[in-house]
């Protein structure tokens, strides 16, 4: 969120503040658990509310903004439901955008250039549109960048010539505001702008700068950035041909419902290139590309047919007749659990760390801890922990507990707040059968808001890393999530390309990419550490994380 009057923010967080501590007794510290729960369950919706419509009335630009949001039901309080507060206003919503908008407030400009766009609350006027988008671009916010990236594309897709706005197409200033957007890491601006390197619109034509671009957009889970990545390995532009990740890629694009992605997918899945050939496999997505009404997938679901049994093409149907976003497909003959029955023929071979991250039993770790293990079990549970799905490429694996869980993590709302030089501790179960069986916590540093290679998916820290402490959480003073621990910087790769041993290099996925790897999975994750959560000690961070904080074992 931008701010564009620093002084009224001030003033108006203060107030927020001092109102809280009032209500909370500030002057009181008790012992009990209940003091250490975030302050953001102690306010009710309805407060939150009031006394934003109070600092909005009294010229805040920001609670302006904030209210237009709660009027359109943009911000949600927390577990409840917006509408339930505050009744959907649009008229009232784009009032109090105009109010903030007037003020130099970037993201009421943003949202009163999509109310005047679409009509909303106010009449539909693409003068007005226009001339909001160009004010919030211009004072840096990303969505508006790339609102006038795309303006200055293809105008016609927005109708702007219909209404009489003179906006000459403009490949070059579309490729501008396309950039202005993508270096602030706003994914959809990063895809368009590699279709933009790809075709050479507006930009040098490069292939290997259209992959660097889509690999951003990618990373971030964006369904197109991850099919154009998957086409570029497939045909081996900008890169070195690799069907197999132009698999992966496909797969992750076709789970979020990419038609395109779909199709391609099932394509490879028909001949076998890259992954096994499966003709089941390739209906499937066949089928659920084609009901998209994307044409290659109605010729090449055809020509499946004519390869398949009728059982077969029974079961490719029943298979997307029941798929759902964020699932992955598996034909009758492939186990869905990731586990084999063991019948007590395996044996531990090492322990790792994991977190529980619904109450529906879902818990979260590294792809690398699970990818060779047999069987999955995790300390304190009976039975086998099912491996539900994975994700490779930025190592992460989603586990489904025997049973459910009532205590929890939160993970961070806000990834891009997080600032270099942030305190962070992390707390899991390193060398299990030689250190404390009840858990170590490490502080240290967020030292770098990327990872190796300037990975934006991945963040850097300082705390010590051990055996073990792979898929850990990473957490913030308030005691929020923000990374999951995956790797250290190997010795002898760093003396081999440094001539140096550095010391405490350690990497995270992010919360970005691990809420995006939860919300494509649809698992019901909580989030807190907002505005009005405070910061905990040391040891109350210990105290929470050890009660959903777990020891998973690799059986093999």
């Amino acid at each position: 969120m931008k701010k564009t009057d620093k002084s009224s923010s001030v003033i108006f967080l203060l107030f927020s503040v001092a109102l809280l501590l009032f209500l909370h007794g500030c002057d009181k510290r008790d012992t009990k658990e209940e003091d250490h729960a975030p302050l953001v369950e102690r306010v009710t919706a309805e407060e939150i509310f009031e006394r934003t419509k109070n600092s909005a009335e009294a010229g805040n630009a920001e609670a302006q903004f904030q209210l237009g949001e709660m009027y359109q039901n943009l911000n949600p309080f927390g577990d409840e439901k917006a509408d339930a507060v505050v009744p959907s206003d649009n008229a009232k919503a784009a009032g109090w955008h105009k109010k903030a908008a007037e003020q130099g407030y970037a993201r009421a400009q943003h949202n009163l250039g999509v109310m005047y766009e679409e009509g909303l609350g106010v009449p539909k006027d693409a003068t007005e549109a226009m001339k909001w988008f160009q004010e919030a671009a211009e004072l840096g916010d990303a969505e508006a960048q790339f609102k006038l990236g795309e303006i200055y594309r293809s105008v016609d897709h927005f109708g702007y010539k219909q209404v009489g706005v003179v906006v000459p197409k403009d490949d070059a200033k579309a490729a501008e505001w396309y950039r202005k957007a993508a270096e602030q890491g706003f994914r959809h601006a990063q895809n368009n702008l590699g279709m933009m390197y790809e075709k050479g619109e507006g930009v040098p034509k490069g292939a290997a700068k259209a992959v660097e671009w889509y690999r951003k957009a990618a990373e971030q889970g964006d369904a197109n950035g991850q099919n154009n990545l998957g086409r570029m390995y497939d045909a081996g532009e900008g890169v070195p041909k690799d069907v197999a990740k132009a698999v992966e890629w496909y797969r992750k694009a076709a789970e979020q419902g990419h038609a395109r992605a779909q199709n391609n997918l099932g394509f490879l899945y028909l001949y076998g290139m890259g992954i096994p050939l499966d003709r089941v496999l390739a209906y499937a997505w066949l089928n659920l590309s084609a009901a998209q009404d994307f044409a290659p997938a109605i010729a090449f679901r055809y020509m499946a047919e004519e390869k398949m049994t009728t059982a077969q093409i029974a079961e490719g149907q029943r298979l997307a007749s029941n798929w759902k976003k964020g699932d992955t497909l598996q034909s009758a003959s492939i186990s869905g659990s990731g586990n084999i029955e063991s019948g007590g023929a395996f044996s531990k071979h090492e322990t790792s760390t994991a977190f529980i991250v619904s109450h529906e039993g879902h818990a979260l770790t590294n792809y690398h801890v699970i990818k060779a293990c047999k069987e999955v079990r995790v300390a304190g549970y009976e039975g086998i922990t099912k491996v539900i799905t994975s994700d490779s490429v930025n190592d992460l694996a989603l586990l489904q507990l025997p049973s459910r869980s009532i205590k929890v993590a939160s993970l961070d709302p806000d990834h891009p707040n997080l600032r270099q030089g942030e305190d962070v501790v992390v707390f899991g179960y390193p060398l299990n059968s030689v250190l404390s069986s009840g858990g170590n916590l490490t502080p240290g540093t967020l030292s770098a808001l990327t990872g190796l290679g300037n990975n934006t998916s991945q963040i850097q820290i300082t705390a010590p890393i051990q055996p073990g402490s792979s898929g850990s959480p990473v957490l913030n003073k308030k005691g929020s999530v923000i990374g999951v621990v995956a790797m250290k910087l190997d010795d002898g790769f760093a003396a081999k390309t440094t001539g140096q041993i550095p010391q405490n290099v350690n990497f995270a996925v992010n919360s970005q990419t691990t809420k995006t790897f939860l919300d494509t999975n649809r698992v019901p994750y909580k989030t807190s550490g907002g505005w009005f959560s405070r910061e905990k000690n040391n040891a109350d961070i210990a105290d929470e994380a050890r009660k959903w904080t777990l020891i998973v074992e690799c059986w093999k």
